[in-house]
């Protein structure tokens, strides 16, 4: 990879972990024409030492050689990792117009999916069966229309959003961003996957690769899911849960929210009622997103059999434990559960509760 002397530049300051954003802007701006970098820290000394310290201040001027350059620039090729910086031709148009633009963005996989079709996808690390598996049906269906699908990685909705698109028969549609840099990878439960995904579509840091992910990078972050994205799915998430940050940012971004509905004292849906209230956009279908953009709707074609759509019907209502499901279709027992473990594998039901299973798609969708 070829970068320009600004796009180095920004590289370089990128790498002082201790340096302050507005530190790294007014630092570039006051360098980026002069031919000695270093010459130039000299000159403005008086300047950045007031707003730095001596310390740091000696710290950069120590650092502005040639071998500090190439440790950088060596580093990020042995990771297979390339630099997007606020100079490069694959800088994101809109990140310009953010109150902190991202210097450099880190990548692994194709870059030219920062400037696609996004669509956000999130929701909470801690949220019920049915609302994971209705992020893998979402992240299907708009795969399938067209969108690439922006996510963290953690365990959960995100994860699960991620993982259904991150094969090669969505064509590399999916999108991860992630908190800290590439070498620590959270969770580490996750490895494979974000390895699956940086080979398949792409990964996304604003931290240099070796920089582990502190709590606060976690809203750091959320706000590059919003910047990249066209529109963002609410899945799951509590009054105080992370996603409510990617929320405010997609909204503060002038994106499309939406949100799926949950019913009364679901902990992991409180969010999203909420946001629901506050005028976000309710979904209960893949549909819905795909109607308000105008894409074209692929319908899902599932093999079902006539017992698992009367399952499926009796299920259109909402929740319902196994015992009631055998009164509805006049199943027994052993004979109800083959049934649903059949519509589980499909990603036609899940569970919601010890042998209570709600519908994730209904049978006009299929």
């Amino acid at each position: 990879m070829k970068y320009s002397e600004g796009e180095k530049l920004l590289i370089w300051l990128d790498s002082f972990l201790g340096l302050e954003y507005r530190h790294k802007e007014a630092i570039f701006d006051l360098v980026k024409d002069s031919p000695e970098i270093k010459n130039a820290l000299e000159r403005g000394r008086e300047y950045i030492e007031k707003e730095i310290g001596e310390k740091q201040y000696s710290t950069i001027v120590n650092s502005a050689n040639a071998q500090y350059f190439s440790y950088i620039m060596e580093g990020l090729a042995k990771r297979n990792v390339v630099a997007v910086t606020m100079l490069s031709e694959a800088y994101p148009e809109s990140f310009r117009d953010l109150p902190i633009p991202p210097l450099v963005l880190y990548c692994k996989g194709d870059v030219s999916l920062l400037k696609g079709e996004n669509f956000g996808i999130v929701g909470s690390r801690k949220s019920l069966p049915l609302s994971v598996k209705l992020a893998e049906n979402y992240a299907e269906r708009l795969a399938e229309a067209g969108f690439n699908i922006v996510s963290g990685i953690a365990e959960g909705v995100d994860g699960a959003a991620i993982g259904k698109v991150a094969g090669a028969d969505y064509k590399g549609r999916a999108i991860t961003v992630v908190a800290g840099g590439f070498d620590n990878v959270y969770p580490k439960s996750n490895q494979a996957l974000f390895e699956k995904v940086a080979e398949t579509g792409l990964a996304v840091s604003e931290q240099p690769p070796d920089v582990s992910p502190q709590p606060f990078l976690f809203p750091v972050r959320n706000r590059i899911i919003a910047a990249l994205s066209r529109g963002v799915l609410i899945v799951s998430g509590g009054m105080k849960s992370g996603t409510q940050h990617t929320a405010r940012f997609a909204e503060d971004y002038g994106k499309d929210l939406f949100a799926i509905p949950y019913t009364p004292n679901v902990a992991s849906g409180a969010g999203c009622n909420d946001l629901i209230k506050l005028g976000a956009l309710l979904t209960d279908t893949p549909d819905d997103i795909l109607n308000f953009y105008g894409k074209e709707l692929h319908k899902k074609e599932l093999d079902l059999s006539a017992d698992e759509k009367a399952v499926l019907a009796a299920l259109k209502n909402g929740a319902l434990h196994a015992d009631a499901l055998c009164k509805i279709t006049g199943k027994r027992i052993f004979e109800i559960t083959p049934i649903l473990s059949a519509l589980e594998i499909k990603g036609a039901v899940a569970k919601t509760g010890t042998n209570v299973y709600a519908a994730t798609l209904n049978l006009s969708e299929e």
